[in-house]
């Protein structure tokens, strides 16, 4: 593994470690601000949940609401916040995890409408966007950059030189920053200013007012380490267990490089194009120390930089945090369970689908600024989704027949699958014989992209319901020898004796009142091609 991570970033000077690292530990370390009991708002804590015996957090002297509603500027909310920034301590708390929740949700003091913050790194890469976390780790366009480093009063030439900037920002957060709008880039405007981490005594540049997205960020390649087992390969445990293993490996080392390159590790680790995330299966990196979500590539927005324990299971109601810790502790090399939650590659997912996990600890550390280590200590995880038919091993759904559905004449029984390199439909007929049938494989579904990675997964099998007799009759389709899914199905026949398959000859044709909506009529006609009734017109 060491020998491919080495090509994931450019190696800098030691002492920059800790700046690149701030992420480890909550990033926003002010347990020791919240002295004063001053309750937040109650929807914001109804979405962050206030830890068992402890006090809810002072609001900075000036919100974001006020800047929203004029009563106040930017720059008095940015320095309100910076001085509460600046005074956290180095150790962190359930104080510290609720504020950092509260600093990402609408309409908490720390944000409200246009009016949110976002923490720079030394050299203008993103890790705390409060309003799109999906954006952290991203590199800001140098235009935007060097035009906020010129509100802080620091000369564009420090770019060049890592060591160089980190002790201009250490020097610009004595001051109280400025105003940044960078000519010919719409929206690249807002207040900036710099503290220094309690924790890692690293300057930090928060900006308020910039409402920064897509456009204001660098559009990087994406140099990847290729696993032995990919997000695609993850079809069962022995894989799962392999991808889990290899993505902790990767992520570790790279937090433990001399240049501490984590967020590039995030985004690779997000990246749909790269071996780290596949339809539903992704990577999830939890602080062991604090239960800080660190990363999540399936929903960043909704859980990254939240604490870990309030999501449950939507089938049982367990906490899925609880059921991760367990598994991680079982054993040195982690643990599997199983669990219910939303597929973020499938729309129409439900409870009874369940989802397979891995968790495993990773331990290491790394060297602050002044030498000393730090140790570090994450729970990696990820799942892939059973089939409904309960392999594990198939990504995919047989969609028709529906189960329990009513069928006749010549129809289309079809599904797809991610991979296979054939697709068969047995189908029990009236006697309890089982007869397969090949379907045609490669279909294109562009509804399976994002899930898939590809468009070729369609399958589909003609056949003539008729065959089988009345009755009810059940349907499997099968992927490589492996169930994908099943239905039973309620067959009517029209035709009598020799014609019952296929019925010559014969016309018909009737009207149903008040279909598809009442005051309305829907003509039917027999239609011989297809052994059943169409429609001719509706009035």
């Amino acid at each position: 593994m060491a020998a491919g991570i080495g090509i994931q970033g450019e190696r800098k000077n030691g002492a920059l470690v800790a700046s690149t690292l701030l992420i480890l530990s909550g990033l926003l370390v002010l347990a020791g601000v919240f002295s004063a009991a001053r309750p937040a708002l109650a929807q914001a804590q109804l979405d962050c949940p206030l830890p068992d015996g402890v006090t809810p957090p002072a609001a900075p002297p000036v919100t974001a609401s006020q800047v929203e509603d004029g009563s106040a500027s930017l720059m008095d909310f940015t320095l309100a916040v910076r001085d509460q920034f600046s005074q956290g301590t180095t150790t962190p708390s359930p104080l510290t995890l609720y504020a950092g929740c509260l600093i990402r949700q609408e309409g908490s003091v720390y944000r409200s409408g246009s009016t949110y913050l976002i923490q720079l790194r030394f050299d203008g890469r993103v890790f705390v966007h409060a309003k799109d976390m999906s954006l952290s780790g991203r590199q800001l366009r140098r235009a935007i950059y060097a035009g906020i480093l010129d509100a802080l009063g620091i000369s564009r030439a420090a770019l060049t030189d890592p060591a160089e900037t980190l002790d201009a920002l250490e020097e610009a957060a004595t001051g109280d920053g400025g105003p940044f709008d960078v000519p010919g880039i719409p929206g690249a405007s807002g207040h900036a200013a710099v503290y220094v981490s309690a924790k890692f005594g690293s300057p930090v540049v928060l900006l308020a007012g910039f409402d920064l997205n897509e456009s204001h960020l660098v559009e990087e390649d994406i140099v990847h380490i290729e696993p032995d087992v990919t997000a695609r390969d993850v079809v069962n445990r022995e894989t799962l267990k392999d991808f889990v293993t290899q993505a902790g490996e990767f992520f570790l080392a790279l937090a433990q490089q001399q240049n501490g390159d984590m967020l590039k590790a995030k985004n690779a680790l997000r990246d749909p194009n790269g071996p780290w995330r596949h339809g539903p299966v992704y990577v999830g990196v939890t602080n062991r120390d604090t239960n800080l979500i660190l990363f999540h590539g399936g929903f960043p927005d909704r859980f990254e930089l939240r604490q870990a324990g309030i999501s449950v299971d939507i089938a049982t109601g367990e906490l899925i945090f609880d059921q991760l810790i367990e598994a991680a502790n079982s054993s040195s090399e982690g643990g599997f369970w199983e669990y219910y939650f939303d597929n973020p590659a499938d729309a129409f997912d439900s409870a009874e689908v369940p989802k397979v996990g891995y968790a495993r600890i990773f331990t290491g550390s790394f060297r602050r600024r002044d030498g000393s280590e730090f140790p570090i200590s994450f729970i990696v995880n990820s799942g892939f989704y059973l089939s409904p038919g309960g392999t594990g091993d198939l990504v995919g759904a047989l969609e028709n027949p529906g189960s329990n559905s009513s069928q006749s004449g010549v129809g289309a029984l079809w599904g797809w699958v991610c991979d296979a390199a054939m697709v068969e439909i047995e189908i029990e007929t009236a006697q309890g014989a089982v007869e397969p049938y090949m379907a045609a494989y490669g279909m294109e579904r562009l509804d399976t992209q994002e899930t898939c990675g590809d468009t070729d997964n369609g399958f589909v099998l003609l056949f003539n319901w008729n065959r089988l007799g009345a009755g009810e009759h059940t349907v499997t389709a099968l992927v490589d020898g492996l169930e994908l899914g099943r239905a039973m199905v309620r067959v009517t026949t029209v035709g009598e004796g020799a014609d019952e398959e296929f019925l010559r000859g014969v016309e018909g044709e009737c009207v149903a009142e008040d279909f598809p909506y009442m005051g309305q009529s829907t003509r039917l006609e027999w239609q011989q091609e297809s052994q059943n009734f169409v429609i001719t017109d509706v009035e």
